[in-house]
């Protein structure tokens, strides 16, 4: 899987990833999200012919700090005030899209770097679990980002279309039940992919291309930092 390829398949997840705050349904939305995230974490490995393991997989696209049940809980309680405060929490909902696509995508993209060098074991030193909490780090340092901006004025050209995949996505996690079993979940979201990557097309394009105008070294900057994080700094890298 080369360069381009791994960095379209990065985008298009972080705008999926952004999706799921659009879904109404507390639970479904979390767990949509995190097969999204695993999903990603999956395919990026598989491009560098690195077989990982379901908690290796969990490990790097979830973390220690991803947890439902405070999350979920506080989800359900103020599901029923959606309907009485509903402009309060529409902007909340976008700006919860917004926050979640330009996480995964920054996840993501150390993610890739990490298994680009070769740090993740059983192929390199460091182990799923170091270098997901080594990526936190470096993200809680990056605060607002470039990316962030790039997201949120793409979104905001963007919300026709991102409500008509959030419908799409809803539909298909119909009838699945007050407490989805993550598989169901899984089932109805890979039932719906290619119609998905078709209603996001568009925005994942523009997305990329904005994504494109922010200068090199911003994301060299983040490289650096992982390296420095989990102590490889003096590594062999491989240019991107």
């Amino acid at each position: 899987m080369g360069k381009d390829t791994n960095h379209t398949l990065i985008v298009s997840h972080a705008v999926l990833a952004g999706l799921t705050a659009l879904i109404p349904v507390p639970l479904v939305d979390d767990l949509v999200e995190g097969y999204i995230q695993r999903r990603l974490v999956r395919r990026l490995a598989a491009g560098y012919g690195l077989n990982l393991g379901p908690a290796e997989i969990e490990a790097l696209a979830e973390g220690p700090s991803r947890g439902c049940l405070r999350g979920c809980a506080i989800a359900v309680t103020l599901y029923p005030l959606k309907k009485i405060f509903r402009k309060i929490f529409y902007f909340l909902e976008w700006k919860r899209a917004i926050d979640l696509a330009s996480r995964t995508y920054h996840y993501a993209y150390l993610t890739e770097h990490a298994l680009r060098q070769g740090w993740i074991a059983p192929a390199g030193p460091r182990s799923a679990a170091d270098v997901r909490a080594g990526i936190e780090a470096v993200c809680r340092e990056a605060r607002v980002t470039p990316v962030e901006r790039a997201v949120q004025a793409t979104f905001s050209q963007s919300k026709a279309a991102l409500r008509s995949a959030a419908e799409l996505m809803t539909r298909s996690l119909r009838g699945i039940g007050r407490q989805p079993a993550p598989e169901r979940v899984a089932q109805a979201v890979e039932e719906t992919e290619e119609r998905e990557e078709q209603e996001i097309a568009g925005v994942a394009a523009r997305l990329q291309n904005a994504i494109n105008q922010i200068p090199a070294e911003y994301f060299q900057n983040l490289r650096e930092k992982l390296a420095l994080r989990l102590g490889l700094s003096g590594a062999r890298i491989t240019p991107h």
